[in-house]
């Protein structure tokens, strides 16, 4: 039997990791299964919001709920984790326990897979918040050392787990992120609510979270150099707040472009696919990723792009976009107002559109198959 850790899921909002969890859970479990998640006393109504996004009535599901601990606390005990074995705690029979965050506890006993996004809190360990960084570095290589099997989202993030945490290589399965293209397509029109709520018209469109890992700060210095010369168009940096947003925003508010840069905040994801249908160009100029799944969202939405020769950026960027070195404001400047002046190709359009079909989340439930079978066969 087969236990999935839904804890990534078992709350409201969710994040990459979260969106991640929630389309492989979909095409991986089933009645068959066990389903865990953590709710310290309750508090968050776990079962419910396990529903809810999963769009499922659980009713008919082995759902185990664990009340006496948060998940956090119980891999933060490490070792001493063994005095309440996980299979306990859970109440679980399963033979093989999947989970979907980087971390099993200490007190886990038998078969298990992980998922490794990646590994930035090795490599850029001054991006993350010190709490998750310090729980990624203090349990993170023995995770990956007593996991059976390992699913990752891309062949960098590949090669980090295997030079980083010298995990052998046949035992790391890379199931990509995959794109709802039927959802994320090219769109007819431009006025949607969004662009009517921001008075958009031209504007080149980054969508992420404000943090420093996101080098947001090189981006707002290239547009304000070109700004002078294209006063129509605007920057919109479309999602909220993360960690650490202070250097950030004191860029924006310095610059002397800061009335055509555009805070949305938080967005839907409907408000995201209007943007980036509509945007001139996307840009996305982060220091490292396991993946970059607004990338490939933009180039579902046939959207032109300008990205990092960073990390797994290259991979998925598959040479049909600029690539610039991260800290370079100058050649980022350079790179806008080409795109700026360009003129709309079909070809490329439709170049992008294709490459983002390849990118299916059947094939990561597929590759998270792989990751299990292997397990099991140890």
């Amino acid at each position: 039997m087969i236990a999935y850790n839904l804890q990534p899921i078992a709350v409201r909002g969710l994040t990459g990791i979260g969106n991640y969890t929630l389309e492989a859970a979909r095409r991986l479990i089933d009645e068959a299964s066990e389903l865990h998640a953590f709710d310290f006393f309750g508090r968050n109504g776990a079962a419910a919001i396990l529903e809810e996004n999963l769009n499922m009535n659980l009713s008919g599901y082995d759902l185990h709920i664990v009340r006496s601990l948060p998940l956090s606390v119980y891999i933060r005990m490490g070792n001493l984790g063994k005095a309440m074995p996980y299979s306990t705690l859970t109440n679980s029979k399963a033979d093989l326990t999947v989970f979907f965050n980087y971390l099993t506890p200490g007190g886990l006993k038998g078969k298990n897979m992980i998922t490794i996004y990646d590994l930035v809190s090795e490599r850029f360990p001054e991006t993350m918040q010190g709490r998750n960084r310090r729980l990624l570095q203090g349990h993170l290589k023995d995770s990956a050392s007593r996991a059976s099997s390992i699913l990752t989202i891309s062949e960098f993030s590949k090669s980090e787990i295997i030079d980083v945490l010298g995990v052998p290589e046949e035992k790391i399965f890379v199931g990509p992120c995959g794109v709802d293209t039927k959802f994320y397509t090219p769109g007819e029109g431009f006025e949607t609510q969004i662009n009517r709520k921001f008075n958009l018209e031209r504007y080149i469109l980054y969508v992420g979270t404000l943090e420093p890992r996101k080098n947001i700060r090189t981006l707002v210095e290239a547009f304000s150099k070109i700004s002078d010369k294209y006063p129509d168009v605007k920057l919109v940096l479309a999602g909220g707040l993360g960690w650490q947003p202070e250097a950030t925003l004191k860029a924006i508010e310095e610059s002397k472009a800061k009335d055509r840069i555009i805070r949305t905040g938080y967005i839907t994801n409907e408000e995201k696919r209007d943007l980036l249908r509509n945007a001139q160009f996307f840009v996305f100029p982060s220091i490292y990723e396991g993946f970059g799944m607004p990338v490939t969202e933009a180039m579902a939405c046939g959207t032109d792009a300008v990205v990092s020769e960073s990390s797994s950026l290259i991979e998925i960027s598959a040479g049909l976009v600029p690539l610039i070195a991260p800290k370079n404001s100058d050649l980022w400047a350079e790179a806008m107002e080409e795109k700026i002046n360009g003129k709309a190709d079909d070809r490329k359009k439709q170049q992008l559109i294709d490459h983002a079909r390849s990118y299916t989340w059947d094939k990561t439930a597929e590759a998270a198959r792989s990751a299990i079978k292997h397990a099991y066969m140890l």
